[in-house]
């Protein structure tokens, strides 16, 4: 005759058997029949080794907790200290266990869902979006105006009997920044117009010159700075550039 063995559940720890004997005997966690539960505990931690099943240390340790707590309460009670609930601990780390299950059943779903995605980071540096102090559209768009103007006047005065076949000479930007820097390199402090007249030739060139100013101005490799009391007195809408110090060192 084959010996009969038996198929029990596996539970993650001695709080799990635990709360399962107790939703299995419908109990109240609050007032657990310590008797009988010690014995259903004991019950399975036999059955488990009679089918050489591994349990850890911590199933022999409640075991003995459980234990403890049923030859305390078979004591009579001699003072009043006495009178404090020996089960109370053990009611305690069952209702924290017991939330904490729950909790996962609802977390599961959620990690299974957002598991495989990646977060980006919070630490990225927010971009600077705020506009540069001390410039002044009014004071741009008169000195744009008159620089276009001279530009004009240039190209109408007379000059080469031949007119070339490319007429206008596109000057990209990345171009006229790097004579910008040139420019600002040897004189660190002058005014913007006497920078796009020194880098500008053409109407191209001043467009492109004036764009790349702008963009070393937002990148604060290029200072706006207030005139000086005779220098505004002779130019009141010119704008007072430095290179920033800080720019060149980098």
């Amino acid at each position: 005759m084959h010996e009969i063995t038996y198929k029990i559940d596996l539970y993650e720890g001695p709080l799990d058997l635990l709360l399962a004997l107790v939703n299995k005997n419908k109990m109240d966690i609050a007032d657990i029949p310590i008797a009988e539960i010690c014995s259903q505990y004991m019950d399975y931690l036999e059955q488990a080794e009679r089918l050489d099943m591994d349990l850890t240390a911590d199933f022999i340790v409640m075991a003995s907790e459980l234990m403890y707590i049923k030859s305390k309460m078979l004591l009579p009670k001699l003072t009043i200290e006495d009178e404090e609930d020996p089960r109370a601990s053990l009611a305690e780390a069952l209702l924290r266990y017991q939330c904490a299950k729950e909790a996962a059943a609802l977390l599961a779903p959620l990690y299974e869902q957002y598991a495989g995605r990646m977060a980006k980071d919070t630490d990225e540096i927010k971009p600077d979006n705020s506009p540069p102090t001390g410039l002044d559209p009014v004071s741009l768009s008169k000195i744009m105006r008159l620089l276009l103007i001279r530009n004009k006047a240039n190209e109408t005065a007379p000059g080469t009997i031949i007119s070339p076949l490319v007429k206008y000479k596109i000057v990209p930007v990345s171009e006229m920044v790097e004579k910008i820097i040139g420019s600002m390199s040897t004189r660190p402090s002058q005014s913007l117009l006497s920078l796009l007249l020194t880098c500008a030739e053409s109407k191209s060139a001043l467009v492109a010159a004036f764009l790349g100013i702008l963009e070393l101005i937002k990148e604060r490799k290029i200072l706006v700075c207030p005139l000086d009391d005779d220098e505004a007195e002779d130019n009141l809408d010119d704008i007072k550039l430095k290179w920033n110090d800080e720019a060149r060192s980098a």
